[in-house]
């Protein structure tokens, strides 16, 4: 009985998680490796932050947060760094 109730809480259980979604932000002003380096920390420090990935290819910033999550702290975090970052678009994360 123990198992078969811990079986139905693990295949219930991720049907009630908050879904991610991943938020691209336009960072024009990107031109070093450096930046990427200051962005990424910067991100990647802000609360709510799963993951983050900048590109100097690109000049966007990846970021995977909570579905919910205030994109302004996203772009605070990289107004910190002296870069000005604008939201592309967000995506629900799979």
């Amino acid at each position: 009985m123990k198992r078969l109730l811990l079986l139905s809480l693990l295949l219930v259980s991720p049907l009630t998680w908050a879904a991610n979604v991943k938020v691209v932000i336009d960072i024009a002003a990107m031109h070093c490796p450096l930046c990427i380096t200051m962005v990424n920390k910067a991100l990647r420090s802000t609360d709510g932050v799963i993951s983050a990935k900048s590109s100097l290819k690109t000049r966007q910033a990846d970021v995977v947060v909570a579905e919910g999550y205030d994109t302004d702290k996203l772009l605070q975090a990289i107004a910190t760094t002296g870069y000005e970052g604008v939201i592309n678009h967000t995506e629900p994360q799979a």
